[in-house]
């Protein structure tokens, strides 16, 4: 049988359904404990339609869990979690520099993305109390932070 290319609609409407399968696919990954294959059937999902509704956020959401995979073995190791937490708020800079209204701002816009109100995915519940979690220790560190230098007296 001939490989006959598809054109007009027809790959269009294709294309469309690959990527509503790579993104159910994803889900599933997700509900089966692998947040990695998740991301990369995400990921192949939006590859194969970039404008599929909420797949940027399913993304968000599965990567949100893969840090704190890694968040939880830094604390069985008793590791500085310091740049994972960084990493959940999807802040780059992790310099000491980093201000409050930087980690607020971070903070904002990823729970707005996972939040369960705003993304349907299997993910967004426990991403969103990851992160909440994250802003809460980041922000109790840097208060502690500044008062430990402002007590200091050269």
């Amino acid at each position: 049988m001939a490989d006959y290319p598809l054109r007009g609609s027809s790959q269009s409407k294709h294309t469309q359904i690959a990527a509503e399968k790579a993104k159910q696919a994803a889900e599933e990954s997700f509900k089966l404990g692998n947040p990695a294959m998740a991301v990369e059937q995400a990921f192949a999902a939006l590859d194969l339609n970039p404008k599929l509704p909420m797949v940027q956020n399913y993304i968000t959401a599965y990567l949100v869990h893969s840090f704190a995979s890694i968040l939880t073995f830094c604390k069985k190791k008793k590791k500085d979690d310091t740049l994972v937490l960084y990493s959940i708020l999807f802040i780059e800079d992790c310099s000491a520099d980093v201000d409050e209204a930087t980690i607020r701002k971070h903070y904002k816009e990823i729970a707005l993305s996972v939040h369960p109100d705003k993304n349907d995915s299997a993910a967004a519940e426990g991403a969103f109390k990851i992160v909440r979690q994250a802003y809460e220790t980041l922000i109790s560190r840097h208060r502690n932070r500044g008062r430990k230098t402002a007590g200091r007296r050269w």
